[in-house]
């Protein structure tokens, strides 16, 4: 592929992200979506079997969020770059190198637990007032809780979103892109 094709598309990637993460921002539903939606536009450049160009979408839109949202809702900025925009150029690099699987996925899962509790650690104070999550019983076991239940729903996600990279290989190869 032409280097100014994979730019045009790690841009076009860039600003799908950005109006995924947008609509996060400002339509609370839709918060975590936007995160999820803005991991998976960073795939495209992956489709075209350029890890450069996924680290560089997932840049941009790691600096743009900053600018554009940090002041609004520093926690989503927060979680798209501490593990949702990086997950699949790394989850890429792994397959890339032919890394065990059981290895890959601890790799991935310990990486997402950490990132889970540094959230939670950062950001329980005022983002989780009225919930579950500052509950007196689930605060003395949080740790425990999040760290367990978050390993569980890693690998779930994980595999949706293989699912997603492979389907999305596909069509980038019948639409000849």
């Amino acid at each position: 592929m032409k280097r100014s094709k994979l730019v045009a598309l790690c841009a076009i990637s860039t600003g799908f992200a950005i109006l995924f993460l947008t609509a996060g921002v400002f339509i609370p539903i839709l918060d975590y979506s936007g995160i999820f939606m803005a991991s998976l536009c960073t795939m495209i450049p992956l489709t075209k079997k350029s890890f450069k160009g996924g680290i560089l979408t997932f840049l941009a839109t790691l600096c743009l969020s900053s600018i554009f949202f940090v002041g609004m809702k520093p926690e989503m900025v927060l979680t798209y770059g501490i593990f949702f925009g990086a997950h699949p150029a790394v989850s890429y690099i792994l397959r890339e190198k032919k890394v065990n699987n059981l290895l890959s996925m601890a790799i991935k899962t310990i990486w997402f637990v950490g990132s889970l509790l540094l959230i939670y650690t950062l950001f329980s104070a005022f983002l989780f007032e009225d919930t579950l999550l500052n509950n007196e019983i689930f605060k003395k076991y949080a740790y425990l809780i999040l760290s367990v239940v978050g390993a569980f729903v890693f690998v779930c996600y994980d595999l949706l979103i293989t699912h997603f990279q492979k389907a999305l290989d596909k069509t980038i190869e019948k639409l000849k892109l």
